[in-house]
């Protein structure tokens, strides 16, 4: 098979479109690496002011204590007489909707 001037120029042109591809994937990966990085970075950041904004709610509301599992408020509401598989507030909102 005679190699021609012509079949090496469709070979590199076929192979300058493969490199080009490669690097604009290499460019797409890299600033996706880059934008995870910074949005971990600015998570960081504005953790301290996020707990903050959580605990003036808290106080706004008057949470105190910490807070609680789902096993944990089931017993006391077990422990104050109160039955959790009761359906009665959503018997009362179902009630309040319809009139």
């Amino acid at each position: 098979m005679a190699i021609t001037l012509q079949s090496l120029e469709k070979r590199l042109s076929a192979m300058e479109r493969d490199v080009a591809e490669v690097r604009a994937e290499l460019a797409r990966s890299h600033g996706s690496a880059n934008r995870g990085a910074r949005l971990i970075q600015e998570a960081h950041a504005q953790h301290a002011a996020a707990i903050a904004a959580w605990q003036a709610v808290r106080e706004r509301l008057g949470i105190q204590g910490q807070p609680m599992g789902a096993k944990q408020f089931r017993q006391r509401l077990l422990a104050t007489g109160m039955d959790p598989n009761d359906n009665a507030f959503s018997r009362d909102l179902i009630a309040m909707r319809e009139e």
